[in-house]
């Protein structure tokens, strides 16, 4: 089975113990003075579980900020997420897709600044497909270990890219009282962090980078992979 249940009481909890659940475009907005757990959500494969873990927050009242890496970036979902009260952005993976392509290092300064210009422009794709996009946030590759996507906007004014902030970039010179990344819909929390317990702690301001398809049950999952397989208009890079 799908941990969606799961998912629902982690929220409920939150918001028992006296917690704003807020979305991270919210947070970065206006972090309130009360404990807060902050929502965003890494859509790294199967774009349709994103669906299901919008339904949920919808049905409690709360929101979340969205990433889409091009091959999860199937129209018909974030438009859904989008027109739900959702803010998307673009997971970008420039860098490492290019030194995958062809080789090169992360230290070679032609090459980032190729890649920054590659990224303007695949925002503006991206807004033209779907609208205005406030956010982007890089998304990491384990194939080319030591390469890191977040080098292009870092020291960068992110409204050079067309976009208002980068989502790990705006967290810099912030305070979290913890980051919680899932694992395995979220029986596993990196580095072992029980996000629970760290709500009856009190901890704040918790930032949770959700990804909807962890949430998923197996024949979920591999249901979800044949149907992206034949739904039509399943974004693609430009």
């Amino acid at each position: 089975m799908g941990r969606w249940d799961a998912y629902r009481a982690l929220l409920t909890s939150a918001r028992e113990s006296g917690y704003t659940v807020m979305a991270l475009h919210d947070w970065l907005a206006a972090p309130p003075d009360e404990p807060c757990l902050v929502l965003r959500h890494d859509v790294d494969q199967q774009p349709v579980a994103a669906l299901r873990m919008a339904a949920i927050e919808r049905e409690l009242g709360v929101r979340a900020t969205w990433y889409f890496r091009w091959r999860t970036a199937h129209p018909a979902v974030v438009r859904r997420i989008a027109d739900g009260d959702g803010v998307v952005g673009l997971h970008y993976e420039t860098l490492t897709r290019v030194v995958l392509e062809r080789g090169g290092s992360a230290a070679d300064e032609d090459l980032i600044e190729e890649c920054r210009a590659l990224l303007r422009r695949e925002v503006a794709a991206f807004q033209s497909r779907f609208g205005p996009v406030r956010t982007i946030c890089p998304h990491g590759d384990t194939r080319v270990p030591g390469v890191d996507n977040h080098v292009l906007l870092r020291g960068q004014d992110p409204r050079g890219f067309g976009v208002e902030f980068d989502g790990n970039e705006a967290l810099r010179g912030r305070r979290l009282g913890a980051w919680l990344t899932d694992r395995r819909g979220g029986r596993e929390w990196k580095d072992d962090a029980d996000p629970h317990a760290l709500i009856s702690q009190g901890v704040t301001p918790l930032l949770a980078v959700v990804h909807p398809n962890n949430w998923t049950s197996r024949w979920y999952a591999a249901a979800d992979r044949a149907l992206s397989s034949v739904l039509p208009g399943v974004s693609r890079l430009p």
